[in-house]
């Protein structure tokens, strides 16, 4: 933790963030599963299943703006750790590792609801690989706080 960008609070937001993303997808192949005797839920349920997809993105794409955010937060300390003498290349190899550690704990955690509940687990496979691109790409940014 000594090395990590991330406090504690800062790795329980982000997986809050990463767990919201995942499980809203899980809550959705639940209410597929489901077979209700109302037709009004049914048919209310029918509009937001029929966009899932679309949704899940949605959400995706707030938990990467708020980690967007968290890095920028981030910006002062990244620019005392290289004044101490820290160098770029080990602060963004930290901030990688850190947030993936985050995100396949997350991933794991989601992978065991999906078996115990029997669905199917390739559903959540997309927002690892949306998570990794962007976290491989946020790590770009730490070399922007260099000159801060």
């Amino acid at each position: 933790m000594k090395k990590s960008l991330f406090r504690p609070t800062d790795m329980l937001e982000l997986s809050i963030a990463y767990i919201f993303c995942f499980f809203l997808n899980l809550l959705f192949d639940y209410v597929k599963t489901l077979d209700l005797d109302s037709y009004l839920l049914k048919a209310f349920l029918k509009n937001f299943i029929e966009y899932q997809s679309l949704i899940v993105l949605l959400f995706t794409f707030i938990v990467i703006i708020f980690h967007y955010q968290m890095l920028h937060r981030k910006n002062a300390e990244i620019f005392c750790r290289i004044l101490v003498g820290d160098t770029v290349f080990n602060i963004t190899i930290w901030y990688i590792l850190d947030c993936l550690t985050i995100l396949v704990f997350v991933y794991l955690l989601s992978a065991l609801a999906n078996v115990y509940l029997n669905f199917n687990l390739a559903t959540n496979f997309y927002l690892v690989l949306i998570f990794i691109t962007y976290i491989l790409i946020s790590a770009r940014q730490v070399r922007k706080y260099e000159n801060f």
